[in-house]
């Protein structure tokens, strides 16, 4: 059953508690390391930009942010002004290099080193910074590229949003969708675990490969949702552990919106190169999404959700089998009322893959 609602508590009102809740959606998570909690703030940052309009902003087109140690010091190598509180002013950004800590909130700031903005990594690496994490915001793409491990990590782009994030359906389908295809899709976006190193074109799945795509998404769903729904991993229930669940404050407590459940279906188990990689049946494929669908339907009612969702991730070379269409799975979905959303998202083991499948 879903947990109890708490006794008010002597001397304090309900309007001041609930104005407290509200703000937890925005605080970080102690699951985000550094760089990722800095990409999520300077996100925060940029997208109350353009949802503004961009106002107060010239005609440059790029900003670049730096996740540096000490920001002061940094920043009075180059001459930088101090600057504080970037979501709560309107200070331009763009055509400027931030040197800031890593809530993006208290720094430094210069001009744009370079007559050419992609000189910028150049220049980052010229000046002894070239491992620290950078983001590159682009206004006329509306894309901000984060580097997370130095200028010559893998580039993640994340689109910039003019309008604000909703708590609705469509909203986290939105999300789901951009989660996969940016983050899953093909080897070169995955984060490392979803596939066994060099194996991945015999489709030879990582270690744990859920648990890996599980902390992904509750990463990417933070950054979306920022101040309007919180997202964590891995809550216990007296029915077993939910694998994300997003919770929102209104007008009122903290309560839950949706859970997320993720299964991964697959060809082979894991194995190391040089070991054979033993075979995962269509009947345990089965057996793992009937469980997914009958867990989100047990949870969502279990906390009282407004959303059930199961998340099937296919890492299986032969995807022309609909797994909602076996006789096991159906068999679930007759059980559930209302029948959990799913969907199933397809990652391939190549990027040639993923072509050939229709996806550009």
């Amino acid at each position: 059953m879903a947990d109890k609602t708490s006794e008010p508590i002597a001397g304090v009102k309900d309007a001041d508690l609930a104005e407290v809740v509200r703000g937890i959606a925005a605080l970080p998570s102690s699951q985000e390391g550094d760089a990722e909690r800095f990409a999520r703030e300077v996100r925060a940052v940029v997208e109350k930009r353009a949802q503004s309009g961009w106002s107060n902003e010239g005609s440059d087109d790029v900003a670049a942010f730096v996740l540096v140690e000490y920001p002061r010091a940094v920043g009075a190598r180059f001459g930088g002004t101090r600057v504080l509180d970037l979501i709560a002013t309107q200070a331009p950004v763009l055509g400027r290099v931030f040197f800031l800590g890593r809530d993006a909130s208290n720094g430094m700031v210069i001009s744009f080193p370079t007559s050419n903005p992609a000189e910028i990594l150049d220049w980052l690496e010229y000046n002894g910074l070239g491992e620290c994490a950078v983001i590159l915001v682009y206004r006329d793409q509306k894309l901000m590229v984060t580097r997370k491990a130095g200028i010559a990590s893998e580039a993640r782009q994340d689109s910039i949003r003019d309008t604000a994030p909703t708590a609705t359906l469509a909203e986290l389908l939105e999300a789901l969708t951009f989660f996969h295809r940016t983050k899953l899709l093909i080897p070169s976006s995955c984060p490392d675990g979803v596939w066994e190193p060099g194996r991945e074109n015999q489709y030879v799945p990582g270690p744990h490969p859920e648990k890996c795509i599980q902390r992904e998404l509750s990463t990417v769903l933070r950054s979306w949702f920022r101040g309007v729904v919180r997202a964590e991993m891995e809550d216990s229930t007296d029915i077993g552990r939910i694998d994300v669940r997003l919770l929102r404050a209104d007008e009122g407590p903290l309560y839950y919106w949706a859970i997320v459940e993720l299964k991964v279906v697959k060809s082979t188990r894991n194995a190391p190169t040089g070991k054979k990689a033993s075979s995962v049946s269509v009947g345990e494929n089965a057996k793992a999404v009937a469980e997914g669908v009958l867990q989100a339907h047990a949870y969502r009612a279990n906390r009282q959700a407004d959303e059930g969702l199961l998340e099937v991730y296919d890492l299986r070379r032969e995807k022309s089998l609909d797994m909602f269409k076996h006789r096991t799975v159906e068999k679930a979905l007759a059980r559930c009322n209302p029948v959990p959303t799913h969907n199933t998202r397809p990652i391939f083991g190549s990027a040639s893959h993923a072509r050939e499948a229709g996806y550009v």
